[in-house]
C-alpha cells in the first residue's frame, strides 16, 4: 500500500524526502509520473504531493535572470510577460499537450523525468538554463545540460526537489525559436525537436545555442553546428544548417536514416529562422 503525503511548506517536504528517499515519489502535476505509476513503472511506498507548496510557485525577472519556481505550470508561464519575452519557449509550451495538462503539469515535471523527446526541457537548454537542487541540508545549482546523464536519469538524488530554474533574460538583438517534427502539431510526441537561441550583431550570428531532442539517450546540445556558424551572415547560417547533419546527434542505422537526417537539418534551420525573426522585431 502507498502512502501519501502532502507537506504545508518546503521545509516538511524535504524532511520527508531525507526520512524516505528512494521509497518516495515526488508528485506535483503528476502529468508523467502518475502513467508511470499506473503502468507499473515505478512502485513508490510513498507519494509526496508538493503542488500547494506556495514556496515554488513563482516567476520573477531579477538582475537579467529568469527564475521559475517548481511549481510554477505552463499556464501559468504563458500567461506571464516575462515567460513571454521567450518566443521559443512560448511556441514549446504550446506544444505541450493538451490546455488541462499544461494547467497542472511543470517544466519542473519535465526536466525531471528526463524524457528525451521533451518540449519545454529542449528549448530550455538552447536558453541555457540552470536546475536548483535543494535537500533538507543544502541547494546545488547544475546546468541542464549536466543534469541528463542517460534516458530517464538525472543527477538528481533521492532527497532533492527541483526548486527553481533559471536561464537568462531575453536582450536586444536575441531571438529564440522552436520547432518539433510530430504527427500532431500537439498532444504527441516529437521525433525531431530542436530549440535555438541566436543574438545577432548587423545581421552577424554572434553567439548561437541549439538544442536538439528525441534524436538521443538524452535532450544535447548541437555545438558542432553552434561553433560553425558563430561569426556568419544570418542568411549563411541558415543554408549552413540546412545542408549539415550535427555530429551529436544519434541516428540508428535503419531504412528511414536518410530521411531523418533530412528532418533533421530542416527543423534546426526551421527554429534558427524562427529565433532570427524574434531577434529583428525590435522588441526593445
Amino acid at each position: 500500500m502507498t502512502d501519501f503525503f502532502r507537506p504545508n511548506n518546503l521545509h516538511e517536504a524535504l524532511e520527508i524526502l531525507k526520512e524516505y528517499g528512494e521509497r518516495a515519489a515526488i508528485v506535483n502535476g503528476g502529468s508523467d509520473i502518475v502513467i508511470s505509476i499506473s503502468q507499473k513503472k515505478i512502485a513508490p511506498d510513498i507519494i509526496v504531493y508538493i503542488g500547494n507548496l506556495p514556496e515554488l510557485r513563482y516567476i520573477r525577472e531579477e538582475k537579467g535572470v529568469i527564475s521559475l519556481g517548481g511549481n510554477v505550470t505552463y499556464r501559468e508561464m504563458s500567461h506571464d510577460p516575462i515567460c513571454q519575452k521567450a518566443a521559443g519557449l512560448m511556441k514549446a509550451i504550446a506544444n505541450l499537450g493538451s490546455p488541462g495538462v499544461r494547467a497542472v503539469a511543470t517544466p519542473a515535471g519535465n526536466i525531471g523525468t528526463a524524457a528525451p523527446a521533451a518540449d519545454c526541457a529542449t528549448m530550455l537548454m538552447a536558453l541555457g538554463a540552470d536546475v536548483v537542487l535543494a535537500n533538507s541540508k543544502r541547494e546545488r545549482t547544475v546546468s541542464l545540460e549536466d543534469f541528463y546523464v542517460g534516458r530517464n536519469c538525472t543527477v538528481k538524488q533521492a532527497d532533492e526537489i527541483i526548486r527553481e530554474i533559471r536561464f537568462s533574460a531575453i536582450r536586444q538583438r536575441e531571438g529564440t525559436g522552436y520547432c518539433k517534427a510530430a504527427r500532431r502539431k500537439a498532444q504527441d510526441i516529437g521525433k525531431v525537436l530542436a530549440g535555438v537561441r541566436v543574438h545577432l550583431e548587423k545581421n552577424i550570428v554572434r553567439e548561437a545555442a541549439i538544442s536538439l531532442g528525441a534524436l538521443n539517450a538524452e535532450i544535447v546540445r548541437a555545438v558542432s553546428l553552434e561553433e560553425a556558424i558563430r561569426g556568419m551572415k544570418k542568411e549563411t547560417a541558415y543554408q549552413y544548417l540546412k545542408e549539415n547533419f550535427p555530429a551529436e546527434a544519434g541516428l540508428r542505422e535503419s531504412y528511414f536514416k536518410e530521411y531523418k537526417e533530412s528532418v533533421t537539418k530542416s527543423i534546426i534551420a526551421q527554429a534558427f529562422s524562427c529565433a532570427l525573426a524574434d531577434a529583428e522585431k525590435g522588441r526593445f
